[in-house]
């Protein structure tokens, strides 16, 4: 009985009231049966002239019975409306804060990896019902968004409770198909495992656009790197790396400094306790030169393979001019030919003096008096002393040097002579400043007299970039026939130069802000046969600037250090404060303050550990906070240090994104997962299409004009009876 009425639409004839369909003949049986009966109960046949009249009425009578049955069944008709609907496709877009990491090609941010799945789907043509919505955005999850809003989005959110937003999202939405845009990063909430497994019941279809990459934030790794911005031409520059290990395994971590795209350093870091002060930071020093003027970038890369990170600075370089003072006994021929090596070098004022006799000026520079106190010594980055002893110098001298090398990080240059006069220092005050331990003048004197020797540069000085020849090597230079031999390098020191025998001959050593370098040759002006001050000038003016690079930098007198540098809202900092020279004076209690945005000032105790200070306490709010003391040791003498403290605490504490896990969730789900938004569209199921059938049904037996047929037939009966006069 179905009727079809349009495309999409059938009609049928249906009674309601039959519960099922073996009824309906039985009650056209009983409506028959109804008919039947109420003809032959009628009465009797009327006579000739009235017929017709008598078989109309009881026709009537008879159709009204066969409508009263056929009612009580609930005659209707149902109508079947069938419409093709498109798809109903959630885009589930992760707005976490790692989706702001920069790390797509061009430098986008993941988190635009949204727009570029809206624009494939929108090119494919196909007819799909699509909604995005954001998740992890720091509310409940499912805020919906525009898809002309896609490419402006920012990735915000405190955390990713990924897998609670898609069960919200999913069970009041009801998509056919779900799309999420992610990186992976699960930093609350229940993971995407558990998530696929509560979805197996689900007649749901799963779709991951994965992105993100690999690599870590280099905040995560390296802390701090400390260069001086205004580098100096043809100098080693001191670089210091703190780096936090937050993100790698204990064991060594390899180091290389580049500048300008070449490497000048290379090492290793390795990761101390996870206890303690540092919380298992490392510091790695290195020595850097700059060979060009101008701009230059100094990159710094921790780690190897999937794990390295590198920051990059900028540093302008610019020459400037070493302040050197020369003191010698006679002009002998080492420290001759240094100093008219140095007077031709335009990046350095030099200052020379002569102790025979009395005290006088070697050249036309200089003051006219031995400038050997607190404020000439200011001027000076390196002090050289020649073949003296201690009884030509004033002691008030001395003891202004001393200060000078440890507090102000003025480099002291040891250049013994064959006399062995220096011997005589061990037993000063300034003597302690010796990087080496000395044997007595007699056998300094007859080492001046021994065979020749060969200089050859240690793996210490190619690790500081230090005692770089022209060409070649040192060893294949001419031999020189005078070296202190039985030099022993103190606990600390480092040895930069040897003989072919291993033995030191030339030993640096850091005291205080200071460095001391005692070279034991005395014969390198041999090496200007057919070559001037060629080797000569390398070899001592690369010394002299490294000793000298303490006092250039500024250095302070306390160190303020953070473990880590940067931190979230609430995680815990330790703060120290040490002093660079054990004679500092250490007061009795300090503090340090804490000034960040806004004006806001905090006020953190410290207390006594080992030689110095320190402070544990949590993160502050959110911004970038100065410390410096605050009681207890000048600002000013302290090296000042900064606290970055970033929302959230998880999000950008690894950023690196979970392929491995998207790729599981998709497997589970039964679903499908891609790096590119194109080739995912292109991927997606056919059969997104979905039927909507809706269904109503017109009774005909509880209608006004049923019973209006229905009382007219009866009436017409009852008035044909009438007026034929029947029974």
């Amino acid at each position: 009985m179905a009727v079809e009425t349009a495309a999409g639409t059938a009609r049928e004839l249906v009674f309601s009231h039959l519960p099922v369909p073996w009824l309906i003949p039985v009650v056209f049986a009983l409506a028959a049966l109804a008919a039947w009966w109420s003809w032959r109960r009628y009465g009797p046949p009327p006579g000739e002239g009235r017929r017709s009249l008598a078989i109309a009425a009881r026709g009537c009578r008879a159709a009204a019975l066969v409508l009263l049955v056929l009612a009580v069944a609930g005659p209707a008709w149902r109508t079947t409306a069938t419409t093709v609907l498109p798809g109903k496709v959630i885009v589930a877009i992760d707005a976490s804060a790692s989706m702001a990491v920069t790390d797509l090609p061009g430098k986008r941010p993941r988190i635009a990896a949204a727009a570029d799945l809206a624009a494939a789907l929108a090119a494919s043509g196909r007819a799909l019902d699509v909604e995005y919505r954001l998740i992890a955005d720091g509310t409940a999850g499912g805020a919906p968004t525009a898809p002309e809003a896609l490419p402006g989005l920012i990735a915000t959110g405190p955390a990713s409770p990924l897998g609670d937003d898609l069960e919200r999202l999913v069970a009041t939405r009801r998509p056919d198909l779900l799309i999420l845009v992610t990186d992976g990063r699960i930093t609350a909430g229940s993971s995407l495992a558990a998530v696929a497994e509560s979805w197996r019941a689900r007649d749901l279809q799963v779709a991951v656009l994965a992105t993100g990459g690999d690599a870590l934030d280099p905040e995560l790794l390296i802390d701090e790197v400390v260069i001086n911005r205004e580098a100096a031409l043809n100098e080693l520059e001191p670089l210091t790396l703190r780096l936090s290990h937050r993100a790698l395994a204990p064991g060594a971590i390899p180091v290389r400094v580049l500048v300008d795209g070449i490497e000048v350093w290379s090492g290793e870091a390795t990761q101390g306790s996870t206890t303690g002060a540092m919380l298992g930071a490392a510091e790695v020093r290195a020595a850097v030169p700059f060979r060009h003027p101008g701009p230059a970038k100094v990159t710094v890369v921790a780690g190897a393979d999937a794990l390295r990170v590198e920051q990059t600075l900028a540093v302008n370089v610019r020459e400037r001019k070493l302040g050197v003072l020369l003191l010698e006994q006679r002009p002998r021929y080492e420290t001759r030919y240094l100093r008219e090596a140095l007077k031709r070098d335009q990046g350095v004022t030099l200052h020379a003096y002569l102790s025979e006799g009395r005290w006088r000026r070697w050249g036309d520079k200089g003051p006219d008096r031995l400038p050997l106190n607190a404020q000439d010594l200011a001027t000076y980055d390196t002090v050289v002393i020649g073949d003296l002893g201690p009884d030509a110098f004033p002691a008030a001298g001395l003891a202004a040097l001393e200060q000078a090398v440890r507090r102000d990080g003025v480099g002291l240059v040891w250049i013994p002579g064959e006399t062995g006069a220096i011997a005589g220092f061990a037993r000063t005050r300034l003597g302690e400043l010796l990087p080496a331990e000395l044997p007595d003048a007699g056998a300094m004197a007859r080492s001046y007299l021994g065979p020749s020797v060969r200089l050859r540069r240690t793996p210490a000085a190619t690790g500081l970039g230090l005692l770089d020849p022209v060409r070649g090597a040192w060893e294949d230079l001419p031999p020189l026939f005078g070296a202190c031999l039985g030099l022993k390098p103190k606990p600390g020191a480092e040895v930069l130069a040897e003989d072919l025998d291993s033995r030191p001959l030339v030993i640096s050593r850091s005291f205080g802000s200071g460095r001391s370098v005692l070279v034991g040759v005395d014969d390198t002006w041999r090496w200007r046969r057919n070559a001037g001050d060629l080797h000569l000038h390398r070899f001592h003016s690369q010394l002299l600037r490294f000793a000298g690079a303490g006092h250039r930098g500024e250095a302070r007198a306390w160190r303020l250090a953070l473990s880590p540098r940067r931190a979230a809202p609430g995680e815990p900092v330790i703060a120290t404060l040490a002093p660079e020279r054990p004679e500092e004076l250490v007061p009795d209690a300090a503090s340090l303050r804490l000034s960040g945005p806004g004006g806001r000032e905090l006020i953190v105790p410290l207390v006594r550990e080992g030689g110095g200070f320190s402070a544990h306490f949590p993160a502050p709010a959110a911004g970038v906070w100065a410390l410096s003391p605050a009681a207890g040791v000048d600002k000013d003498r302290a090296e000042p240090a900064e606290l970055t403290v970033v929302p959230p605490a998880d999000e950008r504490r690894d950023p690196r994104a979970d392929e491995a896990g998207l790729g599981a969730f998709a497997a589970r789900t039964g679903g499908i997962m891609n790096r590119d938004a194109v080739a995912l569209v292109a991927a997606l199921p056919k059969d997104l299409q979905r039927l909507d059938v809706r269904t109503t049904t017109d009774g005909l037996w509880d209608t006004g004009w049923l019973l209006a047929l229905i009382t007219l037939l009866f009436a017409v009966d009852w008035a044909l009876r009438r007026l034929s006069r029947l029974p």
